[in-house]
C-alpha cells in the first residue's frame, strides 16, 4: 500500500505526463515526508523549465513555496492583498503569519 504522500506523488505524475498548461496544486505538501517533499520540488522544477507549465500553487508551506515560485499572492481574510514577487511578499508576512506557516499540518 502507498501512503498518503506517495499517493499525492502518483496524482501528480499523473497530471504531470499529460503536459496541461496550467496545473493548480492545493496543499501539495500537506501529507508529505520531507524526501517526497524535495522529489516533488523537483519535478514541479523541472516541468517550469522544460516543459515551460504554469503552476498556482495553494499552501501554508513557505519553505515550499519560496523553493518553487518565483510569485505569490498572499491572502488574508479570504482576500488577496498583495501580489508580487516571492521574497519581497514574504518579507511583509506578520510574525503570527509566520508562525503559523512554519508549522506542520496538523
Amino acid at each position: 500500500h502507498l501512503s498518503e504522500g506517495e499517493r499525492h506523488r502518483v496524482a501528480l505524475a499523473q497530471v504531470l505526463i499529460r503536459e496541461p498548461r496550467v496545473v493548480i496544486l492545493d496543499e501539495p505538501t500537506g501529507t508529505m515526508d520531507p524526501i517526497t517533499k524535495v522529489d516533488v520540488k523537483h519535478s514541479i522544477m523541472h516541468s517550469r523549465e522544460e516543459m515551460e507549465e504554469t503552476f498556482i500553487v495553494v499552501s501554508h508551506d513557505m519553505d515550499f513555496v519560496r523553493d518553487t515560485c518565483d510569485r505569490i499572492a498572499l491572502m488574508r481574510g479570504g482576500r488577496i492583498v498583495e501580489i508580487g514577487k516571492t521574497e519581497e511578499v514574504l518579507a511583509h508576512l506578520t510574525e503570527e503569519e509566520r508562525k503559523v506557516m512554519s508549522q506542520p499540518p496538523a
